[in-house]
């Protein structure tokens, strides 16, 4: 399965409603959101994803899911980009995990295997290598169950299956 980082800066969009989005996935077991991809096209639906927070500090890994949809072109997602016509590719994003915070910071993706790829991603919808996604994924779930709780990682992947 294909890996891919969604950006969130809070420069350009702060997420004024994640704390009511994180209480929406623990009430549901997830939570479905549709994500500019920038211009990457070629996201095929039931790929990995995961949320890398750039910009500001504290930055770093803090959420995942799943990409429902294939991207597809609608407006712009910053408001005058949009009055001047200019498009964005969007997926929707099938949330299982979303952290206020980032569970796993830049500075620990600064060591190997991790530091061979650039974590500040501008664009959303960059393609993670498989093996860095591999060991990404193993680090997020140690991360995952050690803040929620082995029963809670547990419910998420019965929920998944």
């Amino acid at each position: 399965m294909a890996t891919y980082l969604f950006s969130f800066n809070p420069v350009y969009w702060n997420w004024p409603e994640i704390a009511g989005d994180i209480r929406k996935l623990a009430r549901r077991g997830h939570f479905d959101t549709d994500w500019s991809c920038g211009r990457h096209r070629n996201i095929d639906p039931g790929s990995r994803a995961f949320l890398v927070r750039v910009g500001v500090e504290p930055k770093g890994i803090f959420g995942s899911g799943v990409t429902l949809i294939p991207p597809a072109a609608r407006p712009h997602w910053v408001e005058e980009k949009a009055a001047a016509g200019i498009t964005s590719n969007y997926t929707t994003l099938r949330l299982e995990h979303l952290f206020p915070l980032p569970l796993i910071t830049f500075d620990e993706l600064m060591v190997p295997p991790f530091r061979r790829f650039r974590w500040g991603v501008r664009s959303s919808g960059t393609y993670l290598p498989e093996t860095i996604a591999d060991e990404l994924e193993v680090m997020w779930e140690k991360r995952v169950a050690a803040t929620l709780g082995p029963r809670a990682t547990q419910a998420a992947a019965r929920s998944n299956a």
